[in-house]
């Protein structure tokens, strides 16, 4: 069985450093299941034969989206496929049931939670690589209403973690970088450049307020 993306990832990523630190830095919001902040990576082709196997297969409830995103480091745009369904047990069983298509050990499937303009969901399903940024505490978390006038959660990170994002956001310049928690991808973004603020906004598939304070809370474990 393969171990879960958090599991990966606090295995692989390193201890937070902050330097010239003389003690501990105060936690403000601990978080009960961390959040792992990991690029997008379907390099080794894992996503590109889930979505083979789905149009080769009508009954597998399943469909496939297709898009372009910007090149890394401005270079070509790239072709994306993702394999879409209607809830996340059916995505999760039919790699279950297809265990040829399961991910290389350094990466893993996630799903994103989505809704359309009339307020119907689906689930995608992304390759995301196993390690990156886990976040097991952060600075402040409240939520703000965006540019398209939805609810999304604002996370502000410890100084720690902000100096270790920004390096991140900078490193992966022209990728799309996921948020996940568990195996859930929260947000998946492609990185105009480095993030230095030292905040994360993270858009909602709720449409009402009471909706988007109850993903708020599940996010900190309330």
């Amino acid at each position: 069985m393969h171990r879960s993306l958090l599991a990966l990832a606090l295995a692989l990523a390193p201890a937070a450093v902050t330097p010239g630190c003389t003690g501990a830095a105060k936690t403000e919001v601990e978080l009960v299941r961390p959040l792992v902040l990991t690029p997008v990576d379907d390099s080794k082709g894992a996503l590109k034969r889930v979505a083979e196997a789905v149009r080769a297969d009508p009954q597998s409830g399943l469909e496939v989206e297709s898009g372009e995103v910007a090149g890394e480091g401005g270079g070509p745009a790239v072709q994306e496929n993702f394999a879409t369904g209607p809830e996340k047990h059916v995505l999760e069983d039919y790699i279950r049931t297809h265990p040829e298509l399961a991910p290389p050990a350094d990466q893993a499937f996630g799903y994103e939670r989505l809704r359309d303009g009339e307020g119907r969901t689906s689930w995608r399903m992304h390759c995301v690589r196993a390690g990156g940024l886990a976040l097991r505490e952060l600075a402040a978390a409240d939520l703000i209403e965006g540019p398209d006038n939805r609810p999304r959660i604002r996370l502000r990170l410890v100084p720690e973690d902000s100096q270790r994002f920004a390096a991140l956001t900078a490193e992966h310049r022209g990728r799309r970088l996921a948020v996940v928690q568990d195996d859930e991808v929260l947000t998946a973004p492609t990185l105009q450049g480095p993030l230095t603020t030292g905040e994360l906004e993270i858009p909602l598939a709720a449409a009402t307020r009471a909706e988007a304070q109850a993903a708020l809370d599940h996010l900190l474990g309330r």
